[in-house]
């Protein structure tokens, strides 16, 4: 039995498609189908995408990609996998190192004391000559 990459990449052999026609049609970078084709799908920068990714590839060469995630479930990272992962590093790690502070009301206050201060020297200006 052949692995989701294999039946992708000899489909898109058999219409005669170089890789540099298939990352056109589907708007995949070519390295993201060099690893599709190599069922290398833990090494994809965003692995939960496999899926949306073979149904793309597999329309692109005439493949029901549902189906063919159906029969190669084993092989294909799934999002609950993920979402496990990701929790178990959020567990796992200590708080961020950096802090970022919104410094939006600091300036909002500063900006709203100098109209004050500003309003209040015009104020004592105008008493004062008139």
């Amino acid at each position: 039995m052949s692995s989701v990459g294999q039946t992708l990449k000899g489909r898109r052999e058999r219409l005669g498609m170089t890789l540099n026609e298939l990352e056109a049609r589907t708007q995949i970078k070519r390295d993201t189908l060099k690893l599709i084709e190599n069922n290398d799908f833990y090494t994809l920068r965003h692995a939960n995408y496999a899926e949306g990714f073979i149904e793309k590839y597999a329309s692109a060469v005439n493949i029901d990609g549902k189906q063919l995630i159906d029969k190669h479930r084993n092989e294909i990272p799934s999002s609950a996998d993920s979402i496990e992962e990701a929790i178990d590093l959020f567990q796992q790690s200590e708080a961020p190192s950096f802090r970022t502070k919104d410094k939006e009301p600091l300036q909002l206050i500063v900006i709203i004391s100098t109209i004050v201060v500003i309003t209040a020297i015009i104020w004592l200006i105008a008493m004062l000559l008139l």
